[in-house]
């Protein structure tokens, strides 16, 4: 089997690695999206809420409940927040893995393809050989006759 067949089983196992990288990436950054919205829903909740009670007037005890809510409302937005930083180092994560193994499939094909270069080279000296001989050959026997 030549090189470049070879190379080329690398190449493809390489490029099969790097897919399944990108559809890792994929997932993560759907994960992302999907945190960054639901930040961004509590986010205007929170905003909503805050508009409607400025609107009516509180009495002491809804003024207790109405700052236990905010409070939980503001715990939920900051484990969101932090949710929403996880998944951002996982998509930093992802994409590194996605980029080494992109450069990694890169340089697999550029061994392939030199391998093939060097083979064509080769197969070419062997042919411009074969034709010298032969004319040689011709040459020779044109001389003796």
């Amino acid at each position: 089997m030549k090189k470049s067949k070879r190379m080329q089983i690398l190449v493809d196992i390489a490029k099969r690695k790097e897919d399944e990288v990108v559809k890792v990436l994929a997932k993560e950054q759907a994960r992302l999206q999907q945190d960054q919205q639901k930040l961004q829903e509590l986010k205007d909740y929170a905003e909503q809420y805050d508009q409607q009670r400025n609107l009516i007037g509180l009495s002491p005890y809804l003024t207790s409940n109405y700052q236990h809510f905010v409070d939980r409302l503001q715990q939920a937005i900051t484990q969101q927040q932090n949710q929403v930083n996880r998944s951002q180092q996982q998509v930093n994560m992802a994409m590194r893995r996605w980029q080494e193994a992109q450069a990694k499939t890169k340089g697999m094909d550029w061994l392939k393809d030199k391998s093939v270069s060097e083979e064509i080279a080769a197969e070419d000296r062997q042919d411009q050989k074969q034709i010298d001989e032969f004319a040689n050959r011709a040459f020779f026997n044109r001389m003796r006759s």
